[in-house]
């Protein structure tokens, strides 16, 4: 008889995770770039570490970042994801990067 590969089973998303995301606020949707964001601030991090983006305040780099106004000032979204703790380096790949910490042990090998 023939056997099935192992393969991980990984979760991505839970709809019932309450947490918030620590830049702007909005509803987390998983592990990014070294801890839980939202889907929006997942993007804009990405797109600014890879594009090397350099931003500039027009205020005096103090402006308020949440869910209504994160995309007012880019600079100051940017400090703020460096501040709470996102990574440059968390851009390459890694086994289990999208999975919530809860779902990381819940991950299995199935044989």
């Amino acid at each position: 008889m023939l056997e099935e590969p192992c393969s991980v089973m990984e979760y991505t998303y839970d709809d019932d995770l309450e947490e918030l995301c620590p830049v702007c606020g909005d509803k987390v949707s998983g592990y990014h770039y070294g801890l839980l964001t939202c889907e929006s601030c997942k993007g804009f991090f990405k797109r600014t570490v890879q594009n090397n983006k350099r931003y500039t305040c027009a205020e005096n780099q103090e402006c308020k970042i949440d869910k209504t106004q994160r995309k007012r000032c880019p600079f100051c979204r940017f400090q703020k994801c460096l501040s709470v703790g996102m990574r440059l380096e968390g851009k390459t790949a890694c086994a289990g990067k999208h999975l919530l910490p809860q779902q990381k042990s819940a991950a299995f090998l199935r044989c």
